[in-house]
């Protein structure tokens, strides 16, 4: 199943559900101002406000969806986003497919609990590197937008030091290396 969410100046809109994404493209295309291309092997969709109509109604499959170029705020492009979401009332097949986010980052379902266990066993490799040091070591900025960090200091100082932040590339790092970079 496909959620068909509209973003525009970080605003989302969901309009609806669609078994699948082709039913859902036909459903877009009937959008005046709707605009599709493919860059770099990428598919981007888009509604151009300025195309459309005050009101419209949409028909699909028996559903009509009210529409208007008043539900967003300027004349910015709207991106149309797909949200491939499992439908967990029906039997599954294991792991759904998908993905999670771990702290700013969105990781593919069947990836996930290699990619937290490598992060935090990365984290401890450094918070033991750092204390053999004399340094005490902080997880600092969760929630931010570039995610999750390291910092440390002297224990006797005041003052918190950045040493990285714990992306995705942080697991291919060598973090002793990094940090006798560093220090």
């Amino acid at each position: 199943m496909y959620v068909l969410e509209l973003e525009q100046s970080g605003n989302l809109t969901e309009i609806g559900v669609f078994d699948t994404i082709e039913d859902g493209r036909k459903f877009v295309s009937k959008i005046d101002g709707y605009e599709i291309s493919i860059e770099d092997g990428f598919t981007y969709e888009y509604i151009n406000r300025d195309k459309l109509p005050k009101y419209m109604e949409i028909s699909f499959k028996g559903n009509l969806v009210p529409f208007s170029k008043f539900m967003f705020e300027n004349n910015e492009r709207i991106s149309i986003i797909w949200k491939e979401i499992p439908n967990l009332s029906s039997a599954g097949e294991g792991l759904v497919p998908g993905s999670i986010r771990v702290d700013a980052y969105m990781i593919e379902n069947n990836e996930a609990e290699n990619y937290i266990k490598d992060r935090e066993q990365k984290y401890e490799e450094a918070k033991a590197y750092l204390e053999e040091r004399g340094y005490s070591i902080e997880r600092a900025y969760q929630g931010s937008e570039d995610g999750e960090a390291i910092i440390y200091k002297a224990r006797e100082e005041d003052d918190w030091h950045f040493l990285t932040h714990m992306d995705p590339s942080f697991l291919e790092l060598n973090v002793k290396e990094l940090i006798d970079e560093i220090i």
